[in-house]
């Protein structure tokens, strides 16, 4: 087999090239939506359920923070003088039983939050392998015949 000569390797760097920038092109077209593009209607009761517990999720982790601003705040009143023994101890364990209500519901939320979006990644790629196989499906033989890339070129290679 003869090496290829410089005409046949520029025309297929500028194919290439061709086929890179109609891609990109296509690309900033759809944008992010091409990430929906395999959804159907049944699955976005799925996805409405991630949205919600990715919020609750979300929502939650500044409550944290001001929850270890008030029991901080405890601190600072108890070391001032300003309040007793007492009443430090029971807003402290007052907050800090807030505080735990708001873990276990960040931690339901986050199991909701990845349960959901793992359901909603399986049926996106079960829609996009069965619309792919449908579409192969209704191929004419002579189409595989016809590629120059894929496994029909490649077996006529490794059986010489």
């Amino acid at each position: 087999m003869a090496p290829p000569t410089a005409s046949e390797s520029t025309d297929e760097t500028e194919k290439s090239t061709a086929q890179t920038t109609e891609e990109r092109a296509y690309i900033l077209q759809v944008g992010w939506k091409a990430l929906f593009g395999f959804t159907r209607k049944k699955h976005l009761p799925i996805f409405s359920g991630a949205l919600l517990s990715a919020l609750i999720a979300a929502a939650s982790l500044p409550v944290f923070a001001v929850m270890y601003g008030l029991i901080f705040q405890k601190y600072t009143d108890f070391a001032a003088g300003k309040i007793g023994s007492a009443a430090f101890r029971s807003g402290v364990t007052r907050y800090c039983l807030i505080l735990m209500g708001v873990a276990a519901l960040n931690w339901m939320a986050n199991s909701f939050y990845f349960f959901f979006f793992l359901t909603f990644g399986e049926l996106q790629a079960r829609s996009a392998r069965n619309r792919i196989f449908d579409a192969l499906s209704r191929k004419d033989m002579a189409w595989y015949d016809t590629r120059e890339t894929g496994t029909v070129a490649f077996l006529p290679a490794i059986q010489m």
